[in-house]
């Protein structure tokens, strides 16, 4: 699968290092049916979308407690979409993983 970066949007080549930003929804969200599907995320205080990897019910991130995952290609673009991101009270952030 062809990812690209939810804040660049340049594409990660398939056997290259990828960045995942996890996050937790700060309201309950009831995106059972997109489990497993890359949703828009509309960020407000940019007016743009950005794509978002939405957390399957029985998959090891739900079960840690993650919502949605934002893949980036790098920690430099991780930290800017975490920047971003903490402006809007969606979102609280569980961990950055490389």
């Amino acid at each position: 699968m062809m990812f690209k970066c939810a804040w660049c949007k340049k594409k990660i080549k398939e056997n290259g290092p990828i960045f995942g930003l996890n996050v937790k929804f700060a309201e309950e969200a009831n995106l059972n049916k997109e489990g497993g599907k890359i949703i828009q995320v509309y960020i407000k205080s940019k007016n743009i979308s950005v794509p978002m990897i939405v957390t399957a019910a029985d998959s090891e991130a739900k079960k840690h407690g993650q919502d949605g995952i934002f893949a980036v290609c790098s920690e430099k673009c991780g930290n800017k979409l975490r920047e971003t991101l903490q402006e809007d009270l969606r979102f609280k952030f569980t961990n950055f993983q490389i």
